[in-house]
């Protein structure tokens, strides 16, 4: 039977990394419509439902003893490579990695390390971890990346064969069905406020000041807007700063926050109701953010900064905009998109967009495209 072992972090604790690890499994299985048979093995620290839920302490504990029990595992698996969608670049999570990960998984294995985050290329610059992450390197038989962007930061540490592109995916649980894109596509804007959504963890990096200048912005010019922020804060300082700032340009009136939202449908829907959604984001460790293909399924056009691998998910004027982390500048790309049958043309191909580069078929066959070329006999049963 054809195969595929997966080790990475899943859910919970529900965040960004472990969503999208189920979701490259659920992919892949043959339960869930995939042709696979896919082994699984959780990384994560019995946490709950957030990270916060344990002591650093327990997690140092859970991830000590990891390195036995994932050696356990992996010397049951059938032949087939190993996918990883867990490797880390940061100091403590890269020394985990090559001190427990990889020498339990051993060394006649295909093992392909899968980045989710968009500093990958620091480990080889880092004073206490550039003399082991060649090493790393070395011992994978390839590391896929989210972006050729992303892929071509760590050119001068990984050779060409090795730097694997396939993009990132969304569930069942968050996908807009086709029809519904389509009603979308077709509905008026005239005639009422523009509707901008803001969904992300609320990290000041992540842009949510720039929308709410922009929001303020819009109004200074007359138009009718408003905003919705979705995401938890990551302090209470946070917080009071953003209704600070709110009120202060007198955006207040035009801007709700629902703090942070794990209903799914209550996800999609927020996209369905949205006109736009952006993300100015300068994120230093962004990589391919879920958020903005969440909104390209809903048929929402994106505006967005030019960072991480944002400029090859969007077609500048064709499924989105860019636009510069600038107050002005996102006013600028919204107020020039809400005319009626630039957004109908923008909304279609946002959707067209996420159906070629993005949906799980899609996605899919860039997985099998890959699995089909690697050595185990497995695969090709």
């Amino acid at each position: 039977m054809s195969s595929v072992a997966i080790v990475g972090r899943f859910p919970p604790p529900l965040d960004g990394q472990a969503v999208v690890t189920r979701t490259l499994a659920d992919l892949l299985d043959r339960e869930h419509g995939g042709t696979l048979d896919v082994r699984r093995f959780n990384l994560s620290a019995p946490e709950g439902d957030q990270i916060s839920d344990v002591s650093r302490g327990d997690r140092l504990k859970h991830y000590l003893g990891a390195g036995a029990r994932l050696r356990t595992w992996a010397s049951s698996l059938p032949a087939g490579p190993i996918l990883w969608p867990s490797v880390s670049p940061s100091v403590m999570g890269h020394l985990r990695d090559v001190g427990t990960v990889l020498p339990a998984l051993g060394r006649e294995r295909e093992v392909y390390a899968v980045v989710h985050r968009g500093d990958f290329h620091t480990q080889f610059e880092h004073p206490l971890t550039r003399w082991t992450a060649p090493g790393l390197i070395r011992r994978l038989a390839g590391v896929v990346f989210l972006s050729h962007g992303l892929a071509e930061r760590c050119a001068q540490w990984i050779p060409p064969e090795k730097r694997i592109v396939v993009h990132n995916t969304i569930g069942p649980d968050v996908e807009v069905p086709p029809e519904a894109a389509r009603a979308k596509s077709e509905r008026s804007v005239s005639g009422r406020p523009v509707r901008v959504l803001f969904l992300s963890g609320m990290i000041p990096s992540k842009g949510y000041l720039v929308v709410l200048d922009a929001i303020a912005e819009l109004q200074h010019r007359g138009v009718e807007v408003e905003a919705t922020f979705a995401g938890r804060w990551l302090s209470a300082e946070d917080e009071r700063a953003f209704w600070t700032r709110a009120h202060a340009p007198g955006a207040a009136r035009a801007v709700r926050h629902l703090g942070g939202v794990s209903d799914r449908a209550e996800i999609q829907r927020l996209y369905l109701d949205a006109d736009f959604f952006v993300l100015p984001t300068t994120y230093p460790i962004e990589a391919q953010p879920l958020t903005i293909i969440e909104a390209l399924s809903a048929a929402t056009p994106v505006i967005a900064t030019r960072h991480a691998s944002i400029p090859e998910m969007i077609e500048d004027g064709v499924s989105g905009r860019f636009a510069a982390p600038d107050a002005n500048a996102l006013a600028d790309a919204v107020e020039a998109s809400m005319e009626p049958n630039v957004w109908f043309a923008l909304s279609r191909g946002a959707r067209a967009r996420y159906d070629a580069a993005f949906a799980p078929e899609a996605v899919r066959a860039q997985w099998m495209e890959l699995l089909a070329h690697m050595r185990p006999a497995s695969l090709h049963a």
